[in-house]
């Protein structure tokens, strides 16, 4: 079990790397146990997130989805 928050940490790191001017991105959906044995990690050790740090091409940017919500009916429900 990890000491920390994986996200806690990558979110330090991310702002870290924002204060110097980098890109960065979390990256999901990927199998640790594929990743792990392509990488030769030992056995002890585990993949628990990916992090790739970089520079946005010009004129990048987020999806035009980014920053649309479901609305709050369509996804609770009261019991």
């Amino acid at each position: 079990m990890p000491i920390c928050n994986p996200y806690i940490v990558a979110t330090h790191l991310m702002l870290a790397a924002a204060n110097e001017g980098v890109d960065s991105c979390c990256l999901n959906f990927f199998d640790p146990d594929v990743l792990a044995r392509d990488l030769g990690l030992p056995e002890n050790e585990e993949i628990l997130m990916l992090l790739d740090l970089g520079y946005a091409a010009e004129g990048a940017g987020p999806l035009d989805n980014h920053n649309s919500r479901k609305e709050q009916s369509e996804t609770v429900s009261y019991i």
